[in-house]
């Protein structure tokens, strides 16, 4: 508190808040990721994303609904997940930072592709576009800091959202 003749104190913005709770399964999987990426911190969140938004178009649509067909679809999402594995992107948040990698097949990572530190500010979620259309086909769009862009598919994007709440969130900030 301030004295009535002092000049009052700058604010500091608050830390962003969590909104939603990482699942169990996601950080499991983030764990797991980190140590096939032989890094020395523990996964929070992850994400499996590509690379521009007409394979993500192409490519996740058709994965998605694949997993719904009985019997074959399990091995339809398997090939077309083998086919088209190059524009697939991991992207890995850990304690401390946020990493981008390319997929190789069966989701081991491959070549490291970029490297944050988390805080506010780092990745933002969604489309600027005013459009209804683009609005619901980038929704799973991360956009990082440095003007990297990977797409989530539309459907159950709630990794994306995982990684970009974790992402924005400073690495000494822990519930």
């Amino acid at each position: 508190m301030n004295a009535p003749n002092e000049p009052r104190a700058t604010l500091q913005p608050t830390p962003p808040q969590r909104r939603i709770t990482v699942r169990p399964y996601n950080t499991r999987m983030a764990t797991r990721m980190a140590r096939r990426a032989n890094l020395p911190e523990d996964g929070v969140a992850i994400a499996f994303t590509f690379n521009n938004l007409l394979t993500m178009v192409v490519f996740a649509l058709v994965e998605d609904v694949a997993r719904l067909i009985p019997s074959v679809g399990f091995l339809l999402d398997l090939a077309i997940s083998l086919v088209s594995f190059y524009w697939h992107r991991i992207v890995l948040v850990t304690d401390t930072h946020v990493y981008i990698y390319r997929d190789l097949p069966f989701h081991q990572p491959g070549k490291q592709l970029r490297v944050f530190e988390r805080g506010p500010g780092l990745v933002t979620i969604g489309s600027p576009k005013t459009g209804w259309w683009s609005k619901f086909i980038r929704r799973g769009q991360l956009t990082f800091s440095d003007g990297t862009v990977v797409y989530h598919g539309v459907l159950w994007i709630k990794r994306a959202r995982y990684v970009a709440q974790e992402g924005n969130i400073a690495p000494a900030v822990t519930v």
